[in-house]
Order: structure tokens, then C-alpha cells, then sequence
């Protein structure tokens, strides 16, 4: 009975507290919080967990986030117009094996085939900085990680982004090309 009073009380503060300016999850304009967060990783080779080595390969790794663009169409994935295009203001991002908490952002109600983030040499003049087994490396350019799979939006979401794929690619840079061109090469998941 508590829990159900509790339950009653909750969505009524949520609707009176709505207002008009687009960011309730019951407003009449279609935008809806999503919750976005990069899912756990490894970076342990599959040799590792025969012969384990003195440390996992990619021991730190920093983005400098500015933007977010869900892309709604397939065929049309590198026009602007199909774009919704969100500023972030997250910074410098330690990304963690375990998952790391990104933002909560208004996103209309649709249907995307594609996240991006933009990283800009906005942190300290760096938009990555790598440590891995092979030494440490930063980059100054700007770059995009993308992410591919199919996200409605018809409510209040979760989007849990799954970068395993970019880890691997990070765990395997050696200072050979540009690091840039290492994390654009492959597509995380969701």
C-alpha cells in the first residue's frame, strides 16, 4: 500500500512538474530524456587468461566530448538535415572497464540508425589521450567514435553503448598512423 502511494505520489509530481519547456517525459512536445552511458569492457586479450600479462593493455583512456548526433536514417547518414544534433558539455571523460555514466540529454521521439560523438581538442588542446602497453599517445585532432544498431525513442530510454569494438581498436594502437584514424576505422554497438 506504501509502495503504491509512493508510486501515485511520483507520477504526479513528475506531470505537475512538467511545465511547457519540452523536458518532461509527458511533454506534448516529443522530446524525452535518454539516459547515455558507454557499457563495461575488457581489455584482457584472449591469450591473457592463458598467460596473463603484467597489465591490462589500454590502462587509460580520456575523451573530450562536444557534441552528440543521432542520426535518423540509414540511407541518408552523413546528411545534417537528418540529424539531431545535441552540445554536450561533459569535458574530459575518463572512460571505465566497468561502464561510465555519460549525460542525459532531450531527444524527439524516432527511430536512429547511428550515434556519434564528436571529440575536439578542447580539453587541454587533446581530444584522446591512450595509455596502453605500447606507451602513452594523445591526439589533437578532431575526430567522431560512431555507434551503430537501431534506437527508438517513444519514452523516457536508456542508450547503453557497447565499446568493446573502439577499446579493441585502442588496445592495438602502437603510434603507428594517427589515432584518429585507429578509433574511426570501427563502429561500437547498441
Amino acid at each position: 500500500m506504501v509502495r503504491q502511494f509512493t508510486l501515485i505520489l511520483a507520477c504526479l509530481t513528475l506531470y505537475a512538474c512538467g511545465g511547457s519547456d519540452g523536458n518532461s517525459p509527458l511533454s506534448s512536445t516529443g522530446k524525452y530524456p535518454v539516459v547515455v552511458k558507454m557499457g563495461a569492457f575488457t581489455t584482457a586479450g584472449y591469450f591473457q587468461y592463458l598467460i596473463p600479462t603484467a597489465h591490462a593493455a589500454v590502462s587509460d583512456l580520456q575523451l573530450c566530448f562536444k557534441r552528440l548526433r543521432f542520426k535518423k536514417s540509414i540511407t541518408d547518414i552523413d546528411d545534417p538535415l537528418v540529424d539531431e544534433n545535441v552540445d554536450l558539455q561533459l569535458g574530459n571523460v575518463t572512460i571505465s572497464s566497468a561502464g561510465t555514466d555519460l549525460s542525459i540529454v532531450n531527444i524527439p521521439a524516432d527511430t536512429y540508425y547511428r550515434i556519434e560523438f564528436d571529440l575536439e581538442p578542447t580539453c587541454a588542446g587533446k581530444s584522446v589521450s591512450l595509455s596502453n602497453t605500447f606507451g602513452t599517445f594523445t591526439s589533437t585532432e578532431s575526430m567522431k567514435i560512431k555507434f551503430e544498431g537501431v534506437f527508438l525513442v517513444d519514452g523516457t530510454e536508456t542508450l547503453q553503448l557497447g565499446v568493446q569494438d573502439i577499446l579493441n581498436a585502442a588496445n592495438a594502437y602502437k603510434g603507428t598512423g594517427t589515432i584518429r584514424a585507429a578509433l574511426q576505422a570501427v563502429s561500437g554497438n547498441y
